[in-house]
């Protein structure tokens, strides 16, 4: 079986790793002063357009959600980096997975306010 066992199979944890370990991924310079992370697109990704959708699902089930500006988000942390989906629509073609290095982030926990979530 491989990274992603076909449809309706849910990846792995070392599914996800053997997944990210293939990509090639890209530096985003537009936000290299105020963001940095880098990202991969799903129709230009390395391997099968399932195993990307896989890995999306995975994150949206198993990520925990954190805002960033504001906008809440999915996030899931493998090896010292930080992964979320951003997209247009479930079907979107050009739906990206980013990441960013843990090291150049600081995390916190902010309270919202009883009844605010």
């Amino acid at each position: 079986m491989g990274l992603h066992g076909g449809k309706g199979e849910k990846m792995s944890l070392e599914g996800i790793k053997l997944f990210i370990e293939k990509q090639t991924w890209v530096f985003a310079k537009t936000y290299a002063d105020r963001a940095p992370h880098e990202y991969i697109v799903r129709h230009k990704c390395a391997g099968e357009d399932a195993e990307f959708m896989a890995m999306a699902e995975y994150i949206a089930e198993n990520g925990i959600t954190m805002y960033f500006w504001n906008h809440p988000n999915k996030y899931i942390f493998v090896d010292g980096r930080q992964y979320w989906v951003m997209k247009d629509g479930e079907d979107d073609p050009s739906m990206v997975i980013n990441r960013a290095n843990l090291e150049e982030y600081k995390l916190a926990i902010t309270w919202i306010g009883k009844g605010q979530a």
